[in-house]
């Protein structure tokens, strides 16, 4: 299996740490940089390509449906998936009208692993604790 790279988009330094060493963790994953806004998250993908983006729902000055957009116009063939606090089909529906490829739940680590590897085999994702409530 190839490495896939990854940027964390994520404002919460202890969860973003945890989540990245969890990512490290696996052999078939890297985590090539954690941005924790939107602008410093385009600034890095100016510079260094990357498999797929996690973004959180919850950003300083740009949130990640909002970023979600921008990102898929600035590069169509980008993976994005949201990392997310809410239970709610609602906040899973708007991400992927936003071009969101999943939606994953911040507290579920077998699902954010199981969305990661859905995502990048091309299929969407979202959280089958969101999907139960449907």
């Amino acid at each position: 299996m190839s490495i896939s790279s990854i940027l964390l988009v994520e404002d919460h330094a202890d969860f973003a740490k945890a989540l990245a060493h969890i990512l490290e963790g696996k052999e078939y994953l890297n985590v090539a940089a954690i941005a924790t806004n939107a602008e410093m998250a385009l600034e890095h993908l100016s510079r260094q390509k990357v498999d797929l983006v996690l973004v959180d729902v919850s950003l300083p000055d740009m949130n990640g449906i909002n970023l979600i957009p921008l990102l898929r116009q600035k590069y169509p063939a980008l993976l994005c998936a949201m990392l997310s606090g809410h239970l709610s089909p609602e906040f899973a529906q708007r991400a992927l009208d936003a071009g969101a490829h999943g939606y994953l739940l911040k507290d579920d680590v077998e699902g954010i692993l199981e969305g990661i590897q859905q995502i990048l085999k091309g299929e969407i994702y979202v959280s089958k604790e969101v999907r139960a409530l449907e």
